[in-house]
């Protein structure tokens, strides 16, 4: 047999047999992924054979960022993310065939259920009391604790969207008047800014004399699938803030985004500007283009809307092996090196809080995934103004709101890059960029933040409350 021939009957193969083609492509992706680790394992020992002077613990420091840089420099190539595309797009494939992406929807249906009742013990234990308003499309109540210090007004249930407002409790009445509403992502949970007592953004500004509200998205069901970026930025968003302003009595809000939380936040501010009295971005990807990490070089190459029509939500484990593989060695020996030295109860407390925060995904809603993983991550439209949300286009220049930037100059997930450039972007004439000196996750919870950073945030949000 010609090798055309050869090459048409394996093409015929690969589109009448999928399993084939998942074989294959994750055979190629396999490959392209082992001979990345290849180069930094080598590269490491050549280090190592080089490295003559200083100090065993300087060695090894040196063998490890030599090690680090090759494998991140390799995996964010683009011919291993399109490798790992197709091998994905593959497995998609072969789940739809044997209709896994239903049993998925279902399961996460059921987890959603569980979930609801786990709710009480991961919400409550070591958190800042809060008040619950629930949130359904039709039907909303309020669950208030049982250390409650001040009743809600009883209009308070006519707030409608899929998700839960939270208003953090305080012994103390509030100094400034302007409430804060703390917008999530919707990748993990939203406790991480409220993880600890002692690494609590949320005491942290509440000791500040702020009163914070809170967005919890949630588990989304299968039936969520189809909830737009529209109708979270826009529409629950402000669902939020009206009903706080009911409350408060205030005519406006501080709106703070955590990581896509600051997109929600943007789109929202962009159209409504008149109830937004500041606006906190906190490692929020507005510029992809200038420097992508892996995750979100990997990103920028998946096929959204594959994964979207065959599983409808995005599972949440399929993000944490993203961030598994992206530096294996690295989640190999995190246990080992943490604990090769004696620690103190609250260190080992906090650092098992982190891991779980880490592994607690929930799915991502389809639809908001496939139109942020499209206009932001693959076409880069949010900074070039051109980001369609709705009917509407989002322009950055219109926006005059006060804006503060907290950037993580060793974030790993969202690099500076990716978040700096709105300052430049927005047409806000008040506008400060803060760059600590932390990674994504430091800038929530290392002792150096909380001492440094969120303290010149409480006092930037003073002066303009």
């Amino acid at each position: 047999m010609s090798l055309s021939l050869q090459s048409a009957a394996s093409n015929k193969m690969l589109e009448v047999n999928p399993y084939y083609d998942y074989v294959i492509k994750g055979w190629d992706f396999a490959l392209k992924y082992n001979s990345a680790f290849s180069d930094a394992c080598s590269k490491a020992f050549e280090t190592f054979l080089s490295t003559r002077q200083g100090t065993a613990q300087n060695i090894e420091k040196t063998i490890r960022s030599s090690f680090d840089t090759t494998l991140r420099n390799e995996l964010n190539d683009d011919v291993l993310a399109s490798s790992m595309t197709e091998y994905i797009d593959s497995w998609a494939k072969l789940c739809e065939l044997f209709g896994y992406g239903q049993f998925a929807a279902n399961f996460y249906d059921f987890f959603s259920y569980v979930d609801r009742m786990l709710e009480p013990l991961r919400d409550n234990i070591n958190r800042t009391p809060s008040d619950v308003i629930h949130c359904s499309k039709t039907l909303c109540d309020t669950t208030m604790n049982d250390n409650v210090n001040r009743e809600l007004p009883s209009d308070v249930v006519d707030i409608k969207g899929r998700f839960d407002l939270l208003h953090y409790k305080s012994d103390t009445p509030p100094e400034h008047k302007t409430p804060i509403l703390v917008v999530y992502s919707l990748i993990n949970r939203h406790y991480i800014l409220d993880l600890l007592p002692n690494v609590s953004v949320i005491k942290n500004l509440q000791r500040q004399g702020f009163d914070i509200y809170a967005t919890d998205w949630g588990t989304p069901k299968s039936f969520d699938k189809d909830l737009t970026l529209e109708t979270y930025a826009e529409e629950y968003v402000g669902n939020a803030v009206e009903k706080i302003k009911e409350i408060t009595g205030s005519d406006k809000v501080s709106l703070f985004g955590y990581c896509w939380g600051g997109l929600f936040a943007l789109i929202y501010t962009s159209a409504h500007q008149e109830n937004v009295k500041n606006l906190i971005l906190h490692a929020t990807p507005v510029d992809i283009n200038k420097e992508k990490t892996i995750i979100e070089n990997w990103t920028a190459h998946l096929n959204a809307d594959d994964l979207t029509n065959v599983f409808g939500n995005i599972p949440g484990w399929l993000l944490n092996i993203a961030f598994l593989i992206r530096n294996p060695v690295e989640a190999m020996l995190k246990y080992p090196r943490y604990f090769s030295e004696p620690r103190s109860r609250d260190e080992i407390t906090q650092f098992f809080a982190i891991e779980t925060w880490l592994y607690d995904s929930r799915p991502i809603v389809g639809e908001v995934y496939r139109e942020i993983v499209d206009q932001v991550y693959r076409r880069n439209l949010l900074i070039k103004n051109k980001m369609k949300v709705g009917h509407d286009i989002i322009n950055l220049n219109n926006i005059t709101t006060p804006l503060l930037d907290i950037v993580g100059t060793k974030d790993d997930l969202v690099p500076p890059s990716a978040s700096t450039s709105i300052i430049n972007a927005i047409g806000s004439t008040d506008k400060k960029l803060i760059e600590f000196p932390t990674g994504h996750v430091g800038l929530c919870i290392s002792n150096a933040a909380h001492e440094k950073l969120w303290p010149e945030v409480g006092k930037w949000l003073a002066q303009r409350s």
